[in-house]
């Protein structure tokens, strides 16, 4: 398990994309490929990746798909990729610190292909366990005790925009009183 290297369970099969393309365009390459994200490329060389994250993002604030082309997003600080012949124990190191499930994988600026947490589970149920342990308490540090967010109430189910976490769990207006 230790010494898996990245090229012995990445994907080669990549989807890319130009960054002209609009992002409802985007999302339909993605779910005609069944796949969670588009790796952009710019003079046959990979630059940044889109997530089905990102495009509910554009979503999220009211923006219009068909008018946001993925130049127009706010890019990540730095695009994260992995070598084919690194260990996958250092990938998903790699992955838990950038908090990010997906890594292109790029040798001398040429697209190889991509590993996910998918692979990763695939031949290793703990490594997969501790990426998400890991990611859930990157998402709990980033999220203050005293900062509500949007999501599902972990008591009672209903979606609510004004989340606060109590004692680890996100709860609802109506169920923290």
């Amino acid at each position: 398990m230790a010494m898996i290297k990245v090229k012995n369970i990445m994907k080669t099969r990549v989807i890319t994309v130009a960054s002209g393309v609009n992002i409802s365009d985007a999302a339909k390459i993605m779910t005609n490929n069944r796949v969670g994200s588009l790796i952009i490329m710019k003079n046959k060389r990979p630059t940044g990746i889109l997530t089905d994250d990102d495009i509910v993002g554009v979503v999220a604030r009211g923006r219009n798909p068909k008018y946001v082309k993925i130049r127009d997003l706010p890019l990540r600080k730095k695009f994260i990729t992995a070598s084919p012949d690194e260990r996958i124990t250092d990938v998903t190191k790699k992955m838990i610190k950038n908090g990010i499930k997906r890594i292109p994988v790029v040798r001398n600026g040429k697209l190889m292909g991509i590993v996910s947490d998918k692979e990763i589970l695939l031949i290793s149920p703990e490594l997969l366990e501790i990426l998400s342990e890991k990611l859930k308490a990157r998402v709990e540090s980033v999220a203050k005790p005293d900062r509500t967010i949007s999501g599902i109430c972990e008591e009672c189910g209903e979606y609510s925009d004004s989340l606060t976490n109590v004692g680890g769990s996100w709860l609802c207006e109506d169920c923290t009183d």
